[in-house]
């Protein structure tokens, strides 16, 4: 287990309102979330993400509906209990937090997290009534989920069945949404991490596929899109072939990309100073500069042979004035 992910729906008596929201995190690691509220006037017109649903579809639902509320009309509590729910995790130490969490969710202790839950909300709420579900990640299955997930994205067909990678391997990057490198910032040349995905076995979450390194060959952006498509040396295996959202967070091994960073630098560094060597010992070699220079004897063989043409010009024009 590498990372946890707990959906909650609580309510309140004291207050009327309704909870929803998700934290999602790795141990020692400050935990994300989202949270909304709801009033009992706001039921009626929202629909309330289901947490039996998978982490990364109930996050997208409880997002969106943060969206729509935020659009409304002086809807200030919105803003005001997700601050209020941040203060709170601040005081009670988010690496802290988020360790509990984990180690909860790791052991499956119900009762623990909705213990932590229910002290996060009492300032706000009083004593809540909590239903939660809790998901446990590897990266293997973070990734295999993600990738599965794109191939609904339409229009990459063609990218994908590209000639230059027809044959090549589906792969989908190792992604980290806590540490995570934007995979953005990766230049060509650079290690990557990948998941090879089969897409004739990609109901079987049970094995979701094998882990590859490689380097970038090349990075495009998908015209009119947010998503960028990936060539991938993979040594021996071949080459791969992906599509990332540009913002996607993905684990790479910064050691790794820090020496080959530096060693480009100081390469592009020694190729600068040896042009700048060269421009300097050119600018001392006066002998150079002599090749260079046009001497007056050259100027006067030139002159005369100028004037020598112009003559020939001027004696043929009398002679065909002749004829």
């Amino acid at each position: 287990m590498d990372f946890y992910a707990v959906k909650f729906i609580a309510a309140s008596n004291l207050t009327g309102e309704t909870y929803v929201g998700y934290i999602f995190g790795k141990k020692g690691q400050s935990p994300q979330f989202n949270v909304v509220v709801l009033n009992r006037s706001q039921l009626k017109e929202f629909e309330i993400p289901d947490i039996t649903k998978d982490y990364l579809e109930f996050k997208s639902d409880v997002d969106m509906l943060y969206y729509q509320l935020s659009k409304e009309k002086d809807n200030y509590t919105l803003t005001q209990f997700k601050a209020y729910f941040y203060s709170v995790l601040r005081k009670m130490n988010f690496e802290i937090v988020g360790t509990k969490i984990f180690l909860a969710v790791e052991e499956n202790d119900v009762y623990v997290l909705k213990s932590l839950i229910n002290d996060i909300l009492s300032e706000w709420a009083g004593e809540t009534k909590i239903k939660l579900v809790a998901q446990k990640f590897d990266y293997k299955d973070l990734t295999w989920i993600s990738a599965v997930k794109e191939k609904g994205e339409k229009g990459f067909e063609e990218y994908l069945n590209r000639p230059d990678v027809k044959n090549a391997k589906e792969v989908f990057p190792i992604i980290d949404p806590v540490e995570g490198y934007p995979v953005i910032k990766l230049d060509v040349g650079e290690p990557i991490i990948v998941l090879e995905i089969d897409r004739e076995k990609e109901e079987n979450r049970e094995d979701p596929g094998n882990i590859l390194e490689g380097k970038v060959i090349s990075k495009e952006l998908i015209p009119s899109t947010s998503y960028l498509f990936l060539k991938i040396d993979l040594g021996r295996h071949g080459i791969g072939k992906t599509i990332v959202h540009q913002d996607l967070k993905i684990a790479i091994d910064q050691n790794k990309i820090q020496i080959l960073r530096k060693a480009r630098d100081a390469q592009e560094n020694k190729e600068q100073k040896v042009i700048g060597d060269l421009f300097d010992n050119l600018q001392k070699d006066n002998s150079f500069y002599d090749r260079r220079k046009i001497s007056s004897f050259d100027v006067i063989i030139i002159g005369g042979f100028s004037i020598i043409a112009i003559l020939l010009i001027i004696l043929i024009a009398v002679l065909l004035g002749a004829f």
